[in-house]
């Protein structure tokens, strides 16, 4: 401090530069964000409201203040005439996707590759939801875990730091879903960087996949109702958004 200098000047001056310093870098860009899987994640049926978790996580997003855009190389549901609500008055869904009606893991990330161009962006968070058609197709470390662990290594090939979700398959009285489920967790710690963070997301806790009850969160025993759909979002939301606001 200059000789005779009063202190509180220099302190005014110096507090709104610790500030700035302290607060997080916030990016002009929108999030990129890339769903993958089959069609839990595709949905697009005509004779029911089979918007999927896309629907509920992009209004989840769009609440939180969070810019983002959805991106694949699909847009249609299974029916092509398919059509998603507006996430509130004026603004539409964003219904691009990389999700595969009735297709297996390993078929789904052989398409994926397949589809990606020299100019595709990047994607800054990649929510995958694979597995349910492939129950019954053993072994599960060769159909599911082993197509997961090339498809992370090739998504890390275009962004470094890329943040990945892995969805648990949400049933719970399945043989399948349970032998698969530790098979993704440990795909999850083998991967998981903290430049490039891997988390998997419980799907089946609080489920009820079955349709025949009231509180049923599936048409079907599989495909996810308006409130299984929500129920989705509210479990990729709750693993995301910590990392997003993680240093």
């Amino acid at each position: 401090i200059p000789p005779n200098e009063p202190i509180r000047p220099i302190m005014i001056r110096i507090i709104p530069i610790l500030l700035a310093l302290s607060m997080p870098l916030l990016s002009a860009e929108p999030l990129r964000v890339l769903c993958v899987g089959d069609s839990i994640t595709q949905g697009g049926k005509t004779d029911r409201e089979e918007y999927t978790y896309r629907l509920p996580l992009q209004r989840k997003l769009h609440a939180a203040g969070i810019a983002f855009d959805f991106i694949g190389s699909r847009n249609k549901g299974l029916h092509a005439d398919a059509t998603w609500p507006e996430l509130a008055p004026g603004i539409p869904f964003d219904p691009d996707h990389e999700g595969y009606y009735g297709e297996k893991t390993a078929d789904v990330i052989g398409k994926v590759t397949a589809a990606w161009k020299p100019d595709s962006p990047a994607p800054d968070v990649v929510i995958i939801h694979l597995g349910t058609n492939d129950q019954g197709n053993l072994p599960y470390a060769t159909t599911v875990a082993a197509p997961l662990r090339e498809f992370l290594t090739f998504l890390r090939s275009k962004n470094p730091k890329v943040i990945v979700l892995l969805g648990h398959l949400n049933f719970n009285d399945s043989k399948g879903a349970s032998a698969i489920r530790p098979l993704v967790e440990a795909v999850a710690v083998e991967l998981n960087r903290p430049e490039s963070p891997v988390r998997t997301v419980a799907h089946y806790q609080g489920w009820n996949e079955n349709p025949d009850q009231a509180d049923a969160d599936t048409f079907d025993w599989a495909h996810p109702n308006p409130q299984g759909q929500q129920k989705m979002a509210d479990h990729w939301m709750a693993v995301l958004q910590p990392l997003l606001a993680a240093p």
